[in-house]
């Protein structure tokens, strides 16, 4: 990591000197604004050396030298960077040019999840299932490495060109059953467990719950939380037993119902154990008849992605 240096044109543009970025960071040079937060920007670069599109979030410029503020934006760059699956977005690298730090992720072309239900609206089943398989691939790959996502939902899972769901944005992971603290809540309330609303330990049930949620939107087209007031969602989320909705559109039979149901179950104990036997519960609906093997679960794959791209 590069030490500290005086005010650099990156930060002074950070801090809201103008709309326009400067023209590198580091040796990367920054090209368009992907996408913007109220912690962060990712940016279209390209890295001259590799000679490779990357993209890069910026974080919110340092205020002082005191290196315990890094620790946020490192505890993000050090998860994804432990995690190697075809089902996460990874991160190439991170630095701190000036006072502004950055993380350095593949490009991947496509769009959210989110932006695809905008365009497209809700997703039939098959297509919806299809989707979610291979997120819950890429949870279950961060589980086995010892982290919790804690903040899955549409806009953090990209979509890319072929199709393929890929998930994202690590910004508040955590260890499995890290501690516990009932006055710091992590993610977005809409799509948050309800262990996780009162501060429970960081577990993968966190996940499954969310990704429950997840597939019910892509199913209907709207989240099954609507409230945009964070605290109306917390209090839902908190003190309300959340029922399906009765129109999860044609095709979503008892079976499909009885896994969301399970997944979105209140009580961590009585959701899947795993977001691998979610996902498995998830390819046994799909294709009821396969046996439970490695070849029949990369023929499902294979076929419910020709599905995503044929209407027949």
């Amino acid at each position: 990591m590069t030490d500290f240096a005086p005010l650099s044109a990156a930060r002074r543009w950070a801090l809201g000197s103008g709309d326009k970025p400067p023209a590198s960071l580091g040796r990367f040079e920054l090209k368009t604004q992907l996408g913007r937060g109220a912690q962060a920007t990712v940016w279209l670069a390209v890295d001259p050396r590799l000679q490779r599109e990357v993209a890069i979030k910026l974080m919110r410029p340092l205020q002082d030298q005191d290196p315990s503020v890094l620790e946020p934006w490192l505890r993000e760059a050090r998860h994804v960077g432990r995690l190697a699956h075809s089902n996460i977005v990874p991160v190439f690298e991170a630095d701190v040019q000036g006072l502004q730090p950055y993380i350095v992720f593949e490009y991947v072309p496509g769009r959210t999840l989110a932006a695809h239900l905008a365009q497209q609206g809700r997703c039939t089943p098959h297509d919806a299932v299809a989707f979610m398989l291979e997120v819950l691939d890429g949870l279950q790959a961060a589980h086995q490495a010892g982290i919790v996502h804690r903040d899955l939902k549409p806009s953090n899972i990209m979509v890319d060109v072929h199709r393929h769901a890929r998930v994202m944005d690590f910004g508040v992971a955590a260890p499995v059953q890290g501690a516990s603290d009932p006055q710091q809540i992590s993610g977005t309330p809409a799509y948050m467990a309800p262990e996780a609303v009162e501060g429970a330990a960081p577990t993968p049930a966190m996940d499954v719950y969310s990704a429950a949620l997840v597939l019910i939107e892509l199913l209907t087209g709207k989240p099954l939380i609507h409230q945009t007031d964070p605290w109306q969602a917390l209090y839902r989320v908190a003190h309300e037993d959340l029922a399906l909705p009765d129109d999860l559109g044609p095709g979503v039979d008892d079976g499909l119902r009885a896994i969301l149901q399970r997944g979105m179950a209140r009580r961590p104990s009585e959701r899947y154990a795993s977001a691998a036997e979610f996902r498995d519960a998830l390819r046994a609906w799909a294709a009821p008849a396969s046996a439970p093997t490695a070849a029949s679960n990369a023929t499902l794959d294979f076929l419910l992605r020709r599905m995503r791209h044929k209407s027949d």
